[in-house]
């Protein structure tokens, strides 16, 4: 009988209750044999194809490449990681592999870098307003920002995952357009083009024409004006302006965006600015600002008063971070 046929004959006798000593005795083996023919659990087979090129030496060696890289803050790609491992294989391995090991080639988030000092100085702001009872209601905050004709560049939409998603961009030329905003908190919004770059001249000509007179007519003098810590902001000649003008400024610690609601004002503007094709010429771009604006001014002033009223609950989560980001 076919060593097969025995090992089947031995698992049937098994079922049946027999002993292995029985077993054997029928079979003509021994006790031993007649138990490891009953325990036999087949082999799987083994796929026999080609050799992998990323041995686990070489894993070895890129896991360890990968974390110099990450030590040093330095980019990390397939290419680079060919050059310093010295891989013998395609671009395509090693992007292979690097999956395989949970590893996504993605863009990098900015992120604002706080010292120890930022966040002492963060919370210190924060207990003073607190301890001085600061009041929110009567805070204009002022920011600039950036508008261009291609928009954001992680413009971001649902779309079907068989399909590549696109957006046209200009390699060069286009052109853009600098807004200066200021936050008022009955609602509304005012701003104006700035052309060229923001220096203090242009900035103290803009307060002088658009910025006080507006203040002064909705809150007389009993207004705070924020602005972040711009080197234009904090020129001498704008600080002498502003004290002429009887203009309260509102001390900002530095790198403090995530505490200003202009930061979510723009957000606001971006979402419905850029919500289409980019933008053929500055004039198209800018009419869309205006309708944007005036749309809020008009219909949505009840966002910008929510923001007001989440500004005590923002600091709290500040606080709470010990005067990390808390919107991170």
């Amino acid at each position: 009988m076919k060593l097969q046929n025995l090992k089947a004959e031995a698992k049937r006798l098994r079922s049946q209750g027999k002993t292995y000593r029985e077993i054997g005795d029928v079979l003509g083996v021994s006790l031993f044999s007649a138990r490891k023919m009953c325990t036999y659990i087949p082999k799987k087979t083994v796929k026999v194809g080609r050799k992998r090129k990323i041995t686990k030496t070489l894993q070895l060696r890129i896991k360890r490449a990968i974390s110099s890289l990450q030590n040093v803050s330095e980019k990390i790609n397939t290419r680079k990681i060919v050059e310093i491992c010295n891989v013998d294989a395609s671009l395509r391995t090693v992007q292979r592999h690097m999956k395989d090991i949970q590893m996504k080639y993605k863009k990098a988030s900015s992120i604002i870098c706080l010292t120890k000092a930022h966040k002492s100085n963060r919370v210190a702001s924060i207990t003073a307003w607190i301890e001085n009872q600061h009041c929110w209601e009567k805070t204009i905050f002022s920011d600039e920002k950036r508008f261009s004709l291609d928009g954001p560049d992680d413009w971001r939409s649902y779309h079907q995952i068989s399909q590549k998603l696109y957006r046209t961009k200009r390699q060069c030329g286009g052109g853009s357009i600098l807004l200066w905003m200021m936050v008022l908190p009955n609602g509304l919004l005012s701003y104006r083009v700035v052309q060229g770059n923001l220096n203090a001249d242009k900035y103290i000509g803009l307060l002088r024409t658009t910025a006080v007179p507006m203040m002064k007519l909705n809150y007389g003098d009993d207004f705070v004006f924020q602005e972040d810590n711009s080197p234009v902001h904090k020129a001498g000649k704008v600080k002498d302006f502003m004290t002429a003008s009887n203009i309260t400024v509102l001390e900002w610690p530095a790198k403090s965006p995530d505490m200003s609601i202009a930061e979510d004002v723009w957000k606001l503007l971006s979402d419905a600015v850029y919500d289409g094709p980019p933008y053929q010429n500055k004039a198209f771009l800018l009419e869309k600002i205006h309708d944007v604006i005036n749309d809020i001014n008009q219909s949505k002033r009840h966002l910008i008063k929510n923001l007001y009223k989440g500004m005590r609950s923002r600091l709290c989560k500040v606080l709470l971070c010990q005067g990390g980001l808390f919107n991170k």
